[in-house]
């Protein structure tokens, strides 16, 4: 039952027992949570409209939809990135984007904005929005964020070639940036994170 199965997920997901949820609810114990939960009795309407309320879904989604698959989650958007020449970094919110749970498993993620044509042939284009996984490392061939000199970033494709750290574009109008060790100390560049996907803006 899609009430069963939605009412243990969004309990769970609030991080609440049934002793809590039954006494919100103006029950005495936590059994009558549990036989809702199991399947085997079902809450009156007025009651189905509370829990709906307490949860912040719609009682057509509480009672019909697949919570577990459909609800999303909110990631934000924090700013703009340059697919082109570096730019100046923008650190700031600039609304939220919603995702499905397989996305919202990855812990430090966020949205940037893309702003430039340079990963154009890895199918990363204006507006598109990239999700992010915040760390400070990557493999060669990865795609990522990168800031540079403190103020300014790019996503590029990294490649490791001896003591070279080349940030490779996707396009070729433009040149790669190819930073010596000395480089990369001196423009303290930083690995803002991995690239995972890109959500297509058309």
């Amino acid at each position: 039952m899609n009430f069963a199965t939605n009412l243990r997920y969004l309990r769970k997901r609030k991080n609440i027992s049934q002793n809590e949820l039954a006494d919100y609810l103006g029950y005495k114990s936590f059994t009558t949570i549990q036989k809702w939960e199991d399947g085997s009795a079902t809450p009156p309407y007025r009651v189905i409209v509370k829990i709906a309320d307490f949860f912040g879904v719609e009682t057509e989604e509480l009672m019909h939809q697949n919570l577990p698959l459909n609800l999303k989650t909110q990631i934000p958007v924090l700013g703009f990135v340059r697919g082109g020449q570096p730019t100046f970094a923008e650190q700031q919110y600039i609304g939220f984007e919603h995702v499905f749970p397989d996305d919202a498993r990855h812990s430090d993620c966020f949205y940037l904005e893309v702003v430039g044509d340079s990963m154009k042939d890895a199918r990363i284009l204006p507006q598109d929005l990239l999700y992010v996984k915040k760390q400070n490392h990557l493999n060669s061939g990865d795609i990522g964020v990168f800031l540079l000199d403190d103020s300014e970033t790019t996503v590029k494709r990294v490649i490791y070639k001896n003591d070279l750290m080349i940030l490779q574009p996707e396009n070729e109008e433009y040149q790669p940036i190819i930073l010596t060790a000395e480089d990369q100390k001196n423009r303290n560049v930083q690995i803002i994170g991995k690239v995972l996907h890109n959500r297509i803006k058309f």
